[in-house]
């Protein structure tokens, strides 16, 4: 089972809102996003993916327009970019510290939604110092 739990003999998934906003931004590269294919990419019922889409439209992270479709504010577009450089600066980390490239990027993902963004930036700073040394040492 890949993300989610057992209950009573069906998958219930564990989708965060960040994972929302990053499949709504894919999707919109392929035109108007909808409820029913949100639900069916993140492999949740529609009835599941309106509460979150609710939610987001109430937290200024989304506009939801129903049968409109579904589009992403300043605000969540700010969302998706800071998990954007958490991703990189992480995988990139780990690779320095001899972290294989698939396992780097697979740790980065699930660390990227959890990490304080000032703990990342620590690691940003740790990572080019151990860039600088060992180039210094190359």
């Amino acid at each position: 089972m890949d993300v989610g739990t057992m209950r009573r003999g069906h998958e219930v998934k564990d989708v965060r809102p960040e994972h929302y906003l990053e499949t709504i931004y894919a999707l919109s590269k392929g035109g108007k996003v909808t409820l029913s294919a949100l639900a069916e990419a993140l492999g949740v019922r529609p009835s599941s993916a309106q509460k979150m889409l609710k939610r987001l439209d109430e937290l200024g992270y989304i506009t939801y327009r129903g049968r409109g479709g579904i589009e992403i504010t300043e605000r969540g577009l700010a969302v998706l970019e800071g998990l954007d450089r958490a991703h990189r600066t992480l995988a990139e980390f780990f690779r320095a510290i001899g972290v294989d490239g698939e396992l780097a990027e697979a740790e980065a993902e699930k660390l990227e939604h959890v990490m304080d963004p000032r703990v990342v930036e620590r690691i940003a700073r740790l990572t080019e110092a151990l860039k600088l040394l060992s180039e210094a040492l190359a």
